[in-house]
């Protein structure tokens, strides 16, 4: 079970557990490197009023967040599902770029992720980087 935390733990935990580039966090967060400082220290004032600003910088920390707790699988699995259900990009076409079997692709968006070998599973992560790479324009922003 997956502990709750708040916008300060958070960013703390990104920080200082998985060393994450602050310069990079205030870019993607769109606030100051100083604003950080502040909600590291637990003062959440410093954030923005509107109410939708804050969602957004919640939202985005959380990502960044769960995303580092997350199980790994399960995260390929989900990448996966947005390929499939949000493009509409078959499993044959994924496994065919990815010089797999189509079963494996079947296997990883089991629910849960059903073990699939490193190799196989390297080589479907790699496409599914790509894939919504060269797609993330067709997506709709955060």
């Amino acid at each position: 079970m997956i502990k709750t935390k708040n916008i300060s733990e958070m960013l703390t935990s990104l920080i200082e557990e998985y060393r994450f580039n602050k310069n990079t966090l205030s870019k993607y967060l769109e606030i100051t490197e100083e604003t950080i400082d502040g909600v590291v220290m637990g003062n959440v004032e410093c954030l923005l009023d509107d109410p939708a600003l804050r969602l957004k910088i919640l939202s985005k920390a959380g990502f960044l967040y769960f995303g580092a707790i997350e199980d790994k699988d399960r995260q390929l699995s989900g990448f996966l599902e947005v390929l499939v259900s949000y493009h509409g990009i078959s499993k044959l076409t994924i496994a065919k770029m990815a010089g797999v079997e189509e079963n494996d692709i079947d296997r990883l968006l089991a629910n849960p992720p059903e073990k699939v070998e490193i190799e196989v599973k390297y080589k479907i992560a790699v496409t599914v980087m790509e894939l919504r790479f060269w797609l993330k324009d067709c997506e709709l922003p955060i």
